[in-house]
């Protein structure tokens, strides 16, 4: 798994540089309104990027099921293509994130603390992680909720 930090070096410095500057904008949000959920989950991506090329990795390939990571690959290829089209970059960086997020790290592809709407949120209890809506969007045809550590709340 290696190649994934590698392919962090792909990812243009102009573009980190805008990353951090919108990462940083000083606006306020009501929790779980879109703009701060998308608050949110810049600064949680920014902080697992910056992670994931400190970390030491080692190839871990014989540990991963390549036909889950290639099926991981494309649903969220496809998903940035459809609310992301021709942003390059951003489709690279959510890809090699989230794949860090689900095969090495084993975090949520959320960050923990983010509120779903106005009273429910991503938390950890103990060493297990839930979300307050799996259940729901794990049924969508592409969703990469089958992949993500949180267990359902039921």
């Amino acid at each position: 798994m290696a190649f994934i930090k590698k392919e962090t070096a792909n990812i243009s410095s102009e573009y980190l540089t805008r990353i951090n500057e919108k990462e940083t904008e000083d606006t306020q949000s009501s929790r779980g309104s879109l703009q701060y959920n998308i608050r949110c989950l810049a600064r949680y991506n920014h902080k697992k990027f910056s992670e994931l090329k400190e970390r030491y990795c080692p190839d871990l390939s014989e540990e991963i099921d390549i036909g889950k990571l290639e099926e991981f690959t494309f649903r969220i290829n496809m998903y940035m293509d459809e609310y992301a089209p021709d942003q390059r970059d951003l489709k690279e960086y959510i890809r090699i994130i989230s794949t860090y997020l689900t095969f090495i790290a084993k975090e949520p592809l959320h960050p923990p603390g983010m509120y779903i709407n106005e009273n429910k949120t991503i938390f950890e209890k103990g060493s297990l992680y839930y979300c307050p809506v799996k259940s729901k969007h794990i049924l969508e045809e592409m969703s990469l909720c089958k992949y993500c550590v949180c267990r359902a709340i039921n």
